[in-house]
């Protein structure tokens, strides 16, 4: 009932059309248990004439009113029925409108660590599949129940009037099935629960051979694929037909206790008939109000076995709308300099002619740091180089402890500096850390203790907001929806002018391409742009972060699905971007960075050597051994 209250809660704007809905269900009832009176006015009307010999069209005569009062109770009934559900249709999809847009919105707060721990299919089942079960129930369940009741208290009021000994024996049959369905309903919700899951399940599987089909042909695992799908399809079917069982077994028991009540009620209302206690018409309005009270019961037990899937449904929903989201306690907004819309830093110097200024004082800060696990670069032990080099984007960890799970820390004690304007390469084995940093800078995660600065304000203090437009990313799993080249390339500035965005898919390199599509920048991409190579959805990323413009830019293996001669593209591209930014760059094909200003190379969450690639492949250290397998394995 819990579930109940606070979805009605929080649907209070809907109270008012509830109410008027409520008051149309009850009106359409007054005017059901009406009209079996006037039916058996009829009767009577027609056995006694009867008895008194009187003509038929006197009898019809008498009963010709009764029949113009059962016509405007019966249209009256459907009026009000029609209202009802007109009115209801509305309210569900309002309030189910409301909880889409609840669970949809928590999405996009949630922790990423929520879409690490579950199954993609199963929160789009929970966000489908669920919210069509809730719809479902409040259109047909909810209007069906509250006229269910309604019709039995009035059949039942009725009922007593005519005679209290018959009402008594329906009254028992009633609180019978009612107590049977109560006892059922807690059984059932597990049952229902457990068929969601195993939805949810079956729905992941689909996903993932859906979009890893080009994987699984590749390794020819078709065979191995669809075992996995065949069980999660077999576990589904245990689950759908236990459901199915239980809903089904609801009827008939009900039916049964319903046929029960009209031997009782015939047996005694016939030997009443016999003693002269109750007219013959009474009898057919009781048989009437028998069989309004008889389909309610029925209803309501299909409609409460529904309730107990939709309470699981409902369960499943708040459980994504309860997660608490990411935490944004900040209220600083980070003021950045306007930057020049091609991105050139504002002397014109490349990234080269930046590593070329910076590498013998790097150089020198590498071979004087012996402390390995802190990092303290900072801005003043490099050269001044003027105008190159911008004044925003100096970022710093200090003392910074970081774990997935607090008795397990990756990092326990990072300080490092990365001064304004420098192009950082980070370097490591799988697994050693080097994501986790840059993921620790965008605040995809929630570090320990110590503080994260950029430009000396803590990333914590910052909005989020303000911090993904001061820091921007491209990724080496290309991101691209369903929309034109135009709409892709203008998601982090939706406002852009088709101007800005043909002169930065000019600089990503991408503007050739784009122009020998059939549409050009209007050409609609689909299913993540899979008519599209790996090489040209980078551009067209890379485009992307030109346009948003950052102070910073993470580049988190951007070229590692390109073949060589595409990556000498994207590099180029890579090399307009990186112009005058603090930038970031995390790549397994060393190769790439060698003309980094610096290196950081990451073991086990700890920065073990820094430095420039000639001071480190000089120093002989991890970071040469690194380099040393790396060449090994691109000679053979």
């Amino acid at each position: 009932m819990k579930l109940i209250t606070r979805f009605l809660s929080e649907s209070r704007e809907q109270w008012c059309f509830l109410g008027i809905n409520i008051l149309a269900l009850i009106m359409a009832a007054i005017f059901e248990v009406s009209a079996p009176i006037y039916l058996g006015n009829i009767v009577d009307a027609i056995v006694n004439g009867l008895k008194n010999s009187e003509n038929m069209e006197a009898i019809l005569h008498v009963a010709n009113n009764t029949i113009l009062i059962l016509i405007g109770l019966y249209s009256g009934h459907a009026i009000c029925t029609y209202a009802s559900e007109y009115i209801i249709s509305g309210i569900a999809e309002k309030m189910v409108l409301k909880l889409r847009k609840q669970v949809s919105q928590q999405f996009y707060v949630v922790p990423i660590s929520y879409f690490h721990s579950h199954n993609r299919g199963d929160l789009l089942s929970r966000l489908t599949s669920d919210l069509d079960n809730v719809a479902e129930t409040l259109r047909e369940g909810i209007p069906g129940l509250i006229s269910s009741i309604i019709g039995i208290v009035g059949a039942v009021v009725m009922m007593i009037w005519i005679s209290p000994l018959l009402a008594s024996i329906i009254i028992g049959v009633i609180v019978l099935g009612i107590t049977t369905l109560s006892v059922m309903a807690k059984r059932t919700r597990t049952v229902y629960l457990r068929n969601q899951e195993a939805l949810g399940a079956f729905n992941g599987g689909v996903e993932e051979l859906v979009t890893g089909k080009a994987v699984v042909q590749a390794f020819g695992l078709e065979q191995v694929t669809t075992n996995q799908l065949d069980e999660l399809n077999s576990e589904l079917f245990v689950r759908m037909r236990q459901s199915g069982f239980v809903g089904q077994l609801v009827m008939p028991l009900v039916n049964f206790i319903n046929q029960i009540s009209y031997v009782l009620v015939a047996i005694q209302g016939g030997l009443m008939v016999v003693r002269g206690t109750i007219t013959l018409g009474d009898i057919q309005a009781f048989f009437l109000y028998v069989t309004q009270i008889s389909d309610p019961i029925s209803r309501s037990s299909y409609i409460l076995t529904k309730l107990q899937e939709t309470l699981a449904a409902l369960g499943r929903i708040y459980e994504v709308i309860d997660v608490v989201p990411e935490a944004d306690t900040g209220t600083v907004e980070l003021q950045v300099p306007s930057r020049p819309s091609n991105c050139e830093s504002s002397a014109g110097a490349s990234v080269g002619e930046t590593a070329s200024s910076l590498t013998s004082d790097a150089d020198a800060l590498s071979q004087s740091n012996d402390a390995p696990s802190a990092f303290p670069i900072t801005g003043a032990a490099l050269p001044k180089t003027g105008a190159a080099l911008p004044k925003t984007g100096v970022i710093e960890f200090n003392h910074v402890a970081f774990g997935y799970s607090p008795d397990k820390l990756l990092m326990k004690d990072l300080s490092l500096s990365i001064p304004a304007g420098s192009l950082v390469a980070i370097v490591g084995p799988t697994g050693a850390g080097k994501t986790t940093l840059v993921n620790l800078i965008m605040r995809f995660y929630e570090i320990n203790s110590g503080s994260i600065t950029i430009d000396g304000v803590n990333i914590q203090d910052l909005t989020r907001e303000s911090l993904h437009k001061t820091v921007g990313m491209v990724l080496q799993d290309t991101w691209i929806f369903t929309g034109t080249i135009a709409d892709n390339i203008a998601y982090g500035k939706p406002n852009a002018t088709r101007e800005e965005i043909v002169n930065v898919a000019s600089l990503a390199m991408a503007d050739h391409f784009i122009r020998t599509l059939p549409n050009g920048y209007d050409t609609v991409l689909k299913n993540g742009a899979s008519d599209l190579s790996q090489g040209q959805r980078q551009l067209i990323t890379i485009a992307r972060a030109f346009l948003a413009n950052p102070s910073i830019l993470i580049l988190d293996e951007a070229t590692a699905n390109v073949d060589t001669r595409t990556e000498v593209e994207v590099q180029k591209a890579m090399e307009q971007l990186l112009q005058g930014r603090t930038s970031i760059v995390i790549a397994h094909r060393l190769s790439t960075i060698k003309d980094a200003d610096f290196l950081l190379v990451v073991d086990n969450g700890d920065i073990v050597e820094q430095g420039t690639h000639e001071a480190l492949m000089q120093r002989g250290g991890y970071y040469s051994e690194l380099y040393k397998d790396y060449a090994l394995g691109m000679s053979v």
